[in-house]
């Protein structure tokens, strides 16, 4: 009996994950605004020419306002569970794996991969295209032109993604605190080009932004009488500039803006790699801190930009965005930092603000391995992935192999985004996924006191109670229930993206493998006389 007891396997592939507290509660904070994006453009286009009469600003505002409930539910299961692996971890211990596998891999792990195409887009479109166009633009130089209609293009978007993703798998092979350390960097010269934003776009009005965006456009090869022309062809392709107030069409920017603000609660799944990531106070401050401070940013562009160049620019700009080409200037869209390029006519706020947009778009592709690779290794430590994905470099305390694995991923979801054109449509199709991920973590929360008592009982949260009933239960609660909506949102309105047969295909194709996935993983554990659901009612290793 001894023998056969000595010889049963452990539960988890190895009783320490091998990662380290490197990341400060102030980092933590930094890291979720930096995810969020406050340059992420979708609801300043997207929004006005497929849902007119909406309200960019309440929109957005709408959007946090909702996201405020699922993020403090993050909050108390942050503080109940502080291990690396968030989303996975949080819902395989109320749920068990069946429900945890299926929709974190097919949710985040696969769907992010989409996120690392996004980040190399948004680096070549938004941050070196803008940057050469503005520079060449200010100085009259025709090959910095050149340059940045060649970032604008497929191939310079293709080659920058690779980089871009190739880049930052070596910045974080390297060891996270080299990225933390970097992130302040990053941090402070996005807000300082923010900032400068929003000083050149409040100090603007039509009546010279609009002129400036002209003479810009007439600089770069885009023809004269740019605006009036650009107009004319919107109008004739049926947008109405001058819409009527409309409430659902207020409350569908939402859904949009949560393209940005869902990710208030991305710093869980670093839990484990977070100081006093068990402190209710610290991970309020972490949570809902970013949430708000990104939100009041994010409105406060879009308060900015109608102030600059009116309501029906925006129309007209958004028409771009959705197929007019007369409204896009050399095929490049008019997003808020190329507004306020052409606006500035200065080469050093071109700078400033193309320096801002580029750090933030290679952030992007940091978090999505930074997230991914730790949702992986708890997988993996799980016995559902591979070992040797969880394997964690002694010397850099990082996961070398998870992050090489990714990367590799990623590279067909890039030549795929940039290539063929009807992928597109599934841009927010990250939003979409990701969003049912924070629906069911929404509801793992709320069952929390009742399917894992003894996890909450021991967790900060607990004394947190409306008579008897837990907070955490009411907040998750609510959060399903306003997620849920967001998410169904997506399944049945086109002006979302996401309701032709090839997103019906993808989504719903990638759930399908990701559940075959986790039973052929069971079953060759079970085979070797393991039985994974023991992993799920133990904490994760630390």
């Amino acid at each position: 009996m001894a023998t056969a007891a000595a010889a049963q396997p452990e539960v988890f592939v190895r009783k320490a994950s091998g990662l380290v507290r490197v990341m400060s509660p102030y980092s933590a904070f930094i890291y979720n605004i930096l995810t969020m994006g406050i340059i992420f453009p979708w609801t300043y286009l997207w929004a006005p020419a497929t849902l007119p009469g909406g309200q960019l600003v309440w929109g957005i505002l709408l959007a946090m306002v909702i996201e405020i409930p699922i993020a403090i539910v993050y909050v108390f299961l942050s503080t109940a569970l502080p291990r690396s692996g968030g989303d996975y971890v949080f819902q395989s211990r109320v749920f068990g794996g069946t429900t945890a596998f299926t929709v974190v891999m097919s949710g985040y792990v696969i769907w992010i991969l989409q996120w690392v195409a996004l980040s190399g887009w948004l680096l070549s479109y938004l941050g070196f295209s803008p940057l050469f166009l503005g520079l060449g633009a200010t100085t009259g130089n025709a090959a910095l032109t050149a340059v940045g209609l060649w970032f604008a293009g497929s191939t310079g978007i293709v080659i920058t993604s690779i980089l871009n993703a190739f880049l930052a798998m070596l910045l974080l092979v390297s060891g996270f605190k080299n990225y933390v350390r970097f992130q302040y960097v990053m941090f402070y010269g996005i807000l300082f080009a923010f900032v400068v934003m929003l000083v050149v776009l409040f100090s603007a009005s039509p009546a010279t932004a609009i002129p400036a965006v002209d003479r810009f456009a007439a600089a770069i090869g885009g023809g004269n009488n740019f605006y009036a022309t650009a107009k004319v062809a919107a109008e004739g392709a049926g947008y109405d500039l001058n819409p009527p107030f409309s409430l659902l069409s207020t409350i569908l920017i939402a859904p949009i803006a949560w393209t940005s603000l869902q990710w208030a609660t991305y710093s869980a799944q670093q839990n484990g790699e977070i100081k006093s990531a068990r402190s209710f106070q610290s991970q309020m401050f972490i949570i809902v801190g970013s949430l708000i401070a990104t939100g009041i940013l994010l409105a406060l562009l879009a308060v900015a930009l109608q102030k600059a160049v009116g309501t029906d620019f925006l129309y007209v700009a958004g028409s771009g965005y959705w197929g007019t080409a007369e409204a896009t200037v050399n095929g490049v869209y008019l997003w808020p930092n190329i507004i306020a390029v052409a606006i500035s006519g200065s080469p050093i706020i071109v700078l400033i603000i193309g320096i801002g947009y580029i750090l933030n778009s290679f952030q992007i592709v940091n978090n999505c391995y930074i997230g991914m690779t730790r949702v992986m290794v708890a997988m993996s430590l799980d016995r559902l992935l591979p070992e040797w994905v969880s394997r964690v470099n002694e010397r850099f305390h990082t996961p070398v192999n998870a992050h090489l694995a990714y990367f590799l991923a990623s590279i067909p979801v890039i030549l795929v985004y940039n290539l063929w054109g009807p992928w597109v449509g599934l841009t927010l199709g990250v939003t979409f996924a990701c969003g049912y991920v924070f629906v069911i973590t929404c509801l793992a929360g709320a069952l929390l006191p009742y399917r894992a008592k003894d996890i909450y009982e021991a967790s900060p949260g607990a004394q947190y109670k409306l008579g008897n009933i837990p907070w955490v239960t009411i907040l998750g609660i609510v959060g399903f229930i306003v997620g849920t909506a967001f998410v169904l949102m997506f399944m049945l309105y086109p002006q979302l993206g996401l309701t032709s047969t090839l997103a019906y295909v993808v989504v719903f194709g990638v759930i399908a493998v990701s559940l075959i996935w986790y039973f052929l993983a069971k079953g060759a554990q079970k085979s070797r006389g393991i039985d994974v659901d023991f992993a799920f009612k133990e904490i994760p290793p630390e």
